[in-house]
């Protein structure tokens, strides 16, 4: 792994016209090379739209991950190996390196020669115009923040037949003004009035056309950074923003939107679209003034305190959801971290595989296999995530339950007190009512309490039919929960045999040990090194590391599934007025079936044989010796 305690969490939601809002693949990995190699094979405007997070705790605290943070941080990661590793590191990184470049090229052929998904006749032009050319370098300045270099000009020209000397130039030269404009929007008050508006105009056309997809926001922000301060420094806005500087009041609006329109038409423009734009500022800043303000709602600031302290709980996402699983569970973070490190092995041969191969020849077998052992690797990655953020969001249904107890507790104890600092009732009549406002107060916090833990089954159940879609039916639900306990140290035999491989891994290391002291060797066996030593004691602290994470594991994980079970199985409550006729009635039929038989109208008269039994105790009862019973 990495020594660094990065997470990079890359999440994708579809934005296609057709299929708009519904989320994507996704990858929770420690290694920035892979997630800027991900992220740039999987994010395309208006197809597919790519958010990042990264966390430098592993996992316990996130913050938005712009892409340009990421491939620094993925050329950062390839020079440090190739500085520090080997030859075949050096190999390795320069290998990844390309591979990087060349999927930074078609990534950006797909802005240059953009073609729109609900374009009745797509034409994929064969090579880009120079307007497209001088677009694209800003748009890759925007995301990525730096200037293509020659890597990616040479794989990008590759694609054409025709020589692209012109168009690279245009596109260094796109990029170059995306970056100044950047600047400036990170420093604003370092620029002048005039280069500030030239800022805002590139912005605010490179939004109007097409290929950018959710770049937008990124471009929106740097807008919004300059309009702050070029809106307080303007001379026909400053008035406006010192009179109203509340950037949600109609004629500071107003100013932004005049800003955003000079900087289309340009200081030194048609001077009758100048006198437009400035009377619509005008206009708009005196009906913004005349227009009276709302009065504030106060029933928006009276709001109830929740009845479970913290809950219901909104997770970030899923795969922050499965980062923060594995702080709790040791056994999943090692899981995790043998299966990212397995896979970003299996990334470099796959690269170098396909490096070392001709396209004019069908795959070898090398080639197949390491194809074959990175989408293996990478499935078995994805089902760890789905399995670890599923246990964290039934943990949190776990916790919401503990926690319900103690908040009931509460409400008893907060209606006790409200009771007695009330004067003490003198009469029966005013004591029934205390006694129905002490129940009305904890009967209230009660179905709020019930409320809140329903909404919090709600949202495990959700997640569990989002991670899992086959899970509803009960066939699947079985699956789900199969896998957890399989996965996750809960087997039957699981803890035992991580028991015994503690006294196997010990009796191997004396065995060793002895062998490695007498210098006995065994026949057909080479002599035992040090290396064999140090082999079975690494092997016998892994059996033991493995054996506490269980025992620290385990009970989370029974915890978790337990509460994912009622969850799944529960069944909503009934409403008050419902549970009261239900009560009734059981108590109805209660009383029917309890009530005493009636007495009989008429006696009998006794049989024969029952007047001879009744002579017969009687005479018994006379006989000497003979107690009655």
């Amino acid at each position: 792994m990495p020594d660094t305690d990065r997470l990079y969490a890359l999440s994708s939601v579809y934005n296609h016209p057709w299929l708009s809002d519904v989320g994507g693949p996704g990858l929770l990995i420690h290694d920035p090379v892979m997630a800027m190699r991900w992220y740039l094979t999987t994010e395309r405007e208006e197809n597919l739209a790519v958010t990042g997070h990264v966390s430098d705790d592993q996992g316990a605290t996130w913050r938005p991950l712009p892409p340009r943070e990421l491939m620094a941080d993925a050329e950062r990661a390839l020079a440090a190996m190739a500085e520090y590793g080997g030859p075949q590191a050096r190999q390795s990184a320069g290998i990844l390196r390309d591979a990087l470049a060349a999927e930074a090229a078609d990534w950006l052929d797909h802005r240059l020669r953009y073609v729109q998904p609900d374009d009745p006749a797509p034409y994929r032009p064969d090579e880009p115009s120079p307007e497209s050319w001088q677009r694209g370098g800003q748009i890759w300045a925007l995301a990525l923040g730096t200037l293509p270099d020659e890597q990616v000009l040479r794989h990008l020209t590759a694609r054409f037949t025709a020589l692209q000397s012109e168009g690279a130039t245009l596109l260094r030269t796109g990029a170059a003004e995306m970056l100044d404009a950047l600047a400036l929007a990170e420093a604003p008050n370092r620029g002048e009035a005039a280069q500030l508006l030239a800022a805002l105009g590139l912005l605010n056309r490179l939004g109007f056309g097409f290929g950018t997809g959710q770049l937008d926001t990124l471009a929106e922000d740097a807008q919004r950074s300059i309009l702050d301060h070029l809106v307080t420094v303007h001379p026909a806005t400053a008035p406006v923003t010192a009179a109203h500087p509340e950037p949600g009041h109609g004629a500071n609006m107003a100013a932004r939107a005049y800003l955003r329109r000079l900087s289309l038409v340009g200081t030194d423009g048609e001077p009758r679209l100048l006198d437009d734009a400035a009377a619509a500022l005008a206009e708009a800043v005196t009906a913004a003034e005349q227009q009276p303000r709302p009065a504030p709602d106060p029933s928006a600031t009276a709001r109830q305190a929740p009845a479970i302290p913290g809950y219901p709980k909104r997770l970030e996402g899923d795969l922050q959801a499965a980062a923060q699983w594995r702080l709790i569970s040791p056994a999943a973070r090692r899981a995790a971290e043998q299966t990212m490190d397995r896979l970003a092995r299996a990334t470099s041969a796959l690269a170098q595989a396909t490096a070392a191969a001709d396209v004019n020849q069908p795959p070898s077998p090398q080639e197949d296999a390491a194809l074959l052992s990175h989408r293996s690797l990478h499935q078995e990655l994805e089902e760890l995530t789905a399995r670890h953020a599923l246990l964290l969001h039934a943990s949190v249904l776990a916790d919401a339950e503990a926690a319900a107890e103690p908040a009931q507790h509460a409400a008893v104890v907060a209606a006790a007190q409200a009771t007695e600092a009330r004067p003490r009732p003198g009469t029966a009549a005013e004591m029934v009512a205390a006694e129905d406002a002490f129940m009305a107060h904890v009967t209230g916090v009660e179905d709020r309490i019930a409320e809140t833990l329903a909404e919090q089954r709600r949202l495990t159940v959700e997640a569990l039919q989002r991670i899992f879609p086959y899970a509803v039916s009960s066939t699947g639900r079985h699956t789900v929960r199969r896998n957890l306990l399989e996965n996750s140290g809960l087997g039957l035999d699981a803890y035992q045999q991580a028991y015994w491989a503690i006294g196997e891994s010990a009796r191997k290391l004396e065995s060793v040990e002895a062998a490695y002291r007498s210098g006995a060797v065994s026949f057909g066996r080479p002599p035992v090194s040090q290396d064999d030593v140090e082999q079975a004691r690494a092997a016998l602290q892994r059996a033991e590391t493995r054996f506490a994470d269980l025992r620290i594991s385990r009970p989370y994980t029974v915890r978790a599934v337990g509460a994912l079970d009622r969850a799944v199985h529960h069944e909503p409550p009934e409403a008050r007025a419902t549970r009261a006729a239900r009560i009734a009635a059981q108590s109805r039929e209660r009383s029917k079936t309890t009530a005493p038989a009636a007495p009989p109208t008429h006696v009998a008269a006794p049989t024969a044989e029952q007047v001879r039994q009744t002579h017969h105790s009687a005479a018994q009862q006379h006989q000497p010796g003979v107690r009655p019973a």
